[in-house]
C-alpha cells in the first residue's frame, strides 16, 4: 500500500477543477488499495470525498495565493510529504513539485509552451510578473517529474522541443461527467430570434474576451441576428469588471449577454439554449469545452491555432482570434451554409466517438501511478 499525494491546490476553476472532481468521483467509486492525501483548493468543498482511503489536507489561506506558491512548495510541501510519508505525488498543479519523490505530473499550464504568444504582451504588469516567475520555476522544476502527462500530441511535441523531455505520456481529456448529464433545468432568459453564440469560460487574459467588443459593434452596425453569451463574474479577474463595464457603457448588453458564473448542473441547460460555441482563445493545453460542445451537438467556431486544430480537426469553423472581421466572416459562413454546418457537426460526432470516456482516462491515470509505484520499489 502506497501513500499518494494529490496536489489539487491549483484546481480552483475551469478545466482543472473539472479534472479534479471527475478524478475524485471515480476514485471514490473504485475503492483503491492505496491511501490518497488530497491537497484541496477548498477543504469544505472537498470534504464530501473524504473516506478511509481519501484524506483531505488543508493549508493556510496565504499559501493558496498564486504569487506565493514558491513558499508553499519550498516550506509547506516538504513538511507535508514527510508527515504523511508520501511515496508518490500525483500533481495537478501548474508547475512540478521540487521533490525527489516520484511524481506523475499532469501538464495543463499552456503558458509554459507558448512563451512568444501575444497574450504575454496583453497582460497587466502584475499578471505578467507572476507568470514569468512561474515560468522560471517551471523550467527549473520540470526535471522532478517522473512522468509528464500531456493531453494532446501538440502539447507533447511542444514540451519535447522546448524542454527536451522524453518522459511524456499522452492522455486526452474527456467530457465532464457533470456536463454530460441533463442537470437541473434552468431558464437563462436569452434573447429570442437571435443565433446565440456561447463562450463558456472564466475570465483569464488568454481567453481573449475583449475581442468581443469590436465584434459586437460590427454586429450592431450591420443589424445581424447574433448575440454572444458569456459567463463572467466581475470577481474573476481585475479586468473582468472593466470588460463588463465596457459592455454596459457602450450599450452592447443586447449583443453580449452575460449570464454570470454558471453552476455545473446548469451547464447542459445553457448549451441547450445556445446554437454554437464561439471560442476566440489564444492559449490552451486542452479545452474540455470543445469536447462538451461536440457532445451537446453545437457548432464550434474557434481560433485557428495548433491546439484547437488538434482537438477539433475538421469539426470546427476556424478564424483569426485577433481579427473581429475574420471572426464575423466565420460566423456568417457557419450560419449561411446549413449543409457545411451539419457536415462539421457530423465530424464532431465522429470525433467524440473516438475519444476516451472519463472512466478510461481515470484508468490510464491509475495505471501510470501503479507503474510509478512499481518502479519506485525496485
Amino acid at each position: 500500500m502506497a501513500n499518494i499525494l494529490i496536489n489539487g491546490l491549483s484546481a480552483k476553476a475551469g478545466g482543472g477543477k473539472s479534472i479534479l472532481n471527475n478524478y475524485l468521483t471515480l476514485l471514490t467509486q473504485s475503492k483503491p488499495e492505496h491511501r490518497f492525501f488530497l491537497l484541496a483548493p477548498e477543504k469544505l468543498e472537498y470534504e464530501k470525498y473524504a473516506s478511509e482511503f481519501i484524506h483531505i489536507i488543508d493549508v493556510g489561506k496565504s499559501y493558496k495565493i498564486n504569487t506565493l506558491f514558491p513558499l508553499l512548495y519550498y516550506i509547506v510541501m516538504p513538511r507535508l510529504l514527510r508527515s504523511h510519508k508520501i511515496d508518490i505525488i500525483f500533481n495537478l498543479g501548474d508547475v512540478p513539485v521540487p521533490s525527489n519523490i516520484p511524481q506523475v505530473y499532469l501538464f495543463d499550464w499552456s503558458y509554459a509552451v507558448y512563451p512568444e504568444s501575444v497574450v504575454w504582451k496583453r497582460m497587466d504588469s502584475k499578471s505578467r510578473l507572476s507568470r514569468r516567475v512561474k515560468l522560471f520555476v517551471f523550467k527549473k522544476w520540470i526535471r522532478h517529474a517522473t512522468t509528464v502527462i500531456a493531453q494532446t500530441e501538440t502539447m507533447k511535441g511542444l514540451l519535447a522541443s522546448l524542454y527536451g523531455l522524453d518522459n511524456i505520456a499522452v492522455i486526452p481529456n474527456a467530457v465532464s461527467l457533470d456536463n454530460m448529464t441533463t442537470g437541473e433545468p434552468f431558464d437563462f432568459d436569452l434573447p429570442n430570434g437571435k443565433t446565440k453564440l456561447l463562450y463558456l469560460t472564466y475570465y483569464y487574459p488568454h481567453k481573449n474576451l475583449e475581442v468581443f467588443l469590436p465584434l459586437a459593434r460590427k454586429i450592431r452596425e450591420m443589424l445581424l441576428p447574433y448575440c454572444i453569451v458569456v459567463t463572467i463574474d466581475s470577481s474573476q479577474h481585475t479586468r473582468a469588471k472593466e470588460f463588463l463595464n465596457n459592455i454596459r457603457e457602450e450599450g452592447l448588453d443586447d449583443i453580449i449577454v452575460n449570464v454570470g458564473a454558471v453552476a455545473m448542473d446548469a451547464v447542459p441547460s445553457l448549451y441547450a439554449q445556445c446554437d454554437a460555441l464561439l471560442m476566440p482563445t489564444l492559449l490552451e493545453s486542452f479545452s474540455g469545452t470543445y469536447v462538451e460542445a461536440m457532445y451537446h451537438q453545437k457548432t464550434i467556431l474557434t481560433s485557428d491555432l495548433d491546439f484547437s486544430r488538434d482537438v477539433c480537426g475538421d469539426a470546427a469553423f476556424y478564424f483569426d482570434p485577433l481579427d473581429p472581421d475574420n471572426i464575423l466572416s466565420a460566423i456568417t459562413l457557419a450560419f449561411g451554409e446549413d449543409r457545411e454546418r451539419e457536415l462539421r457537426l457530423e465530424k464532431g460526432r465522429m470525433k467524440l466517438g473516438g475519444l476516451l470516456s472519463w472512466e478510461q482516462v481515470f484508468d490510464e491515470y491509475q495505471a501510470l501511478l501503479e507503474d510509478t509505484i512499481t518502479e519506485s520499489y525496485r
